[in-house]
């Protein structure tokens, strides 16, 4: 007699599910409740809703490459209604017993999901060793041993140690293979982000439309610009993130010129969020991929004369309103140098603290939770020097520099291995947030860390030439 079990898996309505959270549109349907469950302020609705998503693509597919697409949304559930105006002591919602017991459970059951896979793969003889694995090894012992025999060490230390590595090696593991690299996963990737998009560019225009403050005198105020789960610099992470996707569409899809436009949106909205390293890291990496566009993309003649128009265009407008465009810029950029002193809002200082404790902890670091000489108000994430490779310096010593140079080099060479246009989505994409962590603190802040093991084990798994895996045979 068949089991109940047999029975469901093989039902017509699981095969619907399976099909429904499999889209590369999918992502659209995560992008629309978090936006209604945000201005409502029905985070544990988000939670409810990404959690059950997780562990249904965990335990029912195959190839799990919609969970990315998916926890790409991990770092909005947080409502400005819930934690006030950019106070962390703002209402507590998040210290309620109720709220934090059923967000435990979600990430209980979904690591327990990712752990069941990553089980089943290594059963099937189906997980492989690549050199990107073994340097992430070296780096998560180089984490879990920061600040090892210094006067700064902490049972956090080891905590955060053991949070990052777990983050990066375990979700890295879970995923590279148990995913199956394929032209429509490299859309379902960039479906995501366009998602994703979508729901940050809504946010930001209902701030510009909505908040009073934004304003001063004429002039952008951008510490106005707090979303509840995030400031102006993690919106500029999360939309400058965003580019390479809409530009890789615009070259892969029918009327991809649509994208084209689209992603004059996107770049517009990596500008107005004010965020600077999101200004420089856009206007870095976006003629990278129009560059890549006109020269593998489809449409070739009609995305060209949509990028000249805009180019254009916004010379014009900078011309026209160039007495309020310098206004802003000297706003945005007023404090780079102060005195005629290199400060940057400060992070000069810290940089130089950082290599002070290097220098008295060399062998290990001094750990993550050293002082700095800026107030930052977190519940469990420790100050950083706002740069990856000072702040590894500074927490990890000699052996964390060591092992992140080797991880590095290894992340390197896995993409030159094999070149595509797909793979220099995810590259250009993991670039952007590696270039804006030099300036800021976000690979370190839990949620852009699991975007970047996602992102790194799609990167690794697809280093097979193309014809073995269906993609197209074009270098870039």
């Amino acid at each position: 007699m068949e089991t109940l079990f047999g029975k469901i898996k093989r039902s017509k309505a699981l095969d619907i599910l399976k099909n429904v959270i499999s889209s590369k549109f999918f992502p659209f349907s995560t992008a629309a409740v978090f936006l209604a469950c945000y201005y409502l302020g029905w985070d544990i609705v988000a939670i409810y809703y990404l959690g059950i998503v997780t562990i249904l693509i965990l335990l029912l597919l195959d190839d799990i490459s919609p969970l990315i697409s998916q926890l790409l949304f991990l770092n909005l559930f947080v409502s400005l209604k819930n934690v006030g105006a950019g106070s962390a002591d703002g209402y507590d919602y998040y210290s309620q017993t109720a709220i934090i017991v059923q967000m435990a459970v979600f990430a209980v059951l979904a690591i327990a999901a990712l752990a069941y896979r990553l089980i089943v793969c290594c059963v099937k003889k189906k997980f492989r060793i690549t050199p990107v694995f073994v340097g992430i090894c070296a780096l998560s012992v180089a984490f879990i041993l920061n600040g090892f025999g210094s006067e700064y060490s902490t049972p956090n230390n080891l905590l955060f140690g053991f949070v990052m590595s777990a983050l990066i090696l375990g979700l890295f593991s879970a995923i590279k293979d148990n995913i199956v690299i394929n032209k429509n996963f490299f859309e379902r990737i960039a479906y995501g982000f366009i998602a994703l998009s979508v729901l940050l560019i809504v946010e930001l225009a209902v701030a510009y439309a909505t908040y009073d403050d934004l304003f001063v005198d004429g002039v952008i105020c951008r510490g106005a610009l707090f979303f509840g789960w995030g400031g102006y610099n993690t919106y500029g992470l999360l939309i400058t993130m965003c580019l390479p996707s809409a530009v890789y569409l615009a070259g892969r899809s029918k009327y991809g010129y649509s994208f084209t436009v689209y992603s004059l949106l996107i770049f517009a909205a990596s500008l107005l969020c004010c965020s600077r390293q999101a200004m420089v890291v856009a206007i870095a990496v976006y003629p990278v991929c129009l560059i890549i566009l006109f020269v593998k993309g489809k449409y070739r003649i009609p995305n060209l004369c949509i990028a000249a128009g805009a180019a254009v265009a916004g010379i014009a407008l900078i011309c026209v309103f160039r007495v309020e465009f310098v206004a802003a810029v000297k706003a945005i950029f007023d404090n780079i140098f102060v005195n005629g002193e290199l400060n940057g809002s400060g992070r000069w200082n810290i940089w130089k603290e950082a290599l002070g404790y290097f220098k008295d902890y060399p062998l290990f670091g001094a750990g993550f939770y050293i002082p700095y000489s800026y107030s930052m108000n977190a519940i469990f994430l420790p100050q950083t020097c706002h740069n990856t490779v000072l702040e590894i310096m500074a927490a990890c010593g000699i052996f964390g520099l060591a092992a992140y140079i080797l991880h590095r080099v290894q992340t390197l060479i896995s993409f030159f291995k094999n070149i595509t246009v797909e793979r220099t989505l995810i590259a250009l994409t993991v670039a952007v947030l590696l270039l804006m962590s030099l300036l800021d603190m976000h690979i370190f802040n839990v949620f852009p860390t699991i975007i970047y093991a996602c992102l790194l084990a799609a990167l690794v798994k697809s280093e097979e030439k193309a014809p073995k895996l269906g993609l197209q045979k074009e270098k870039v």
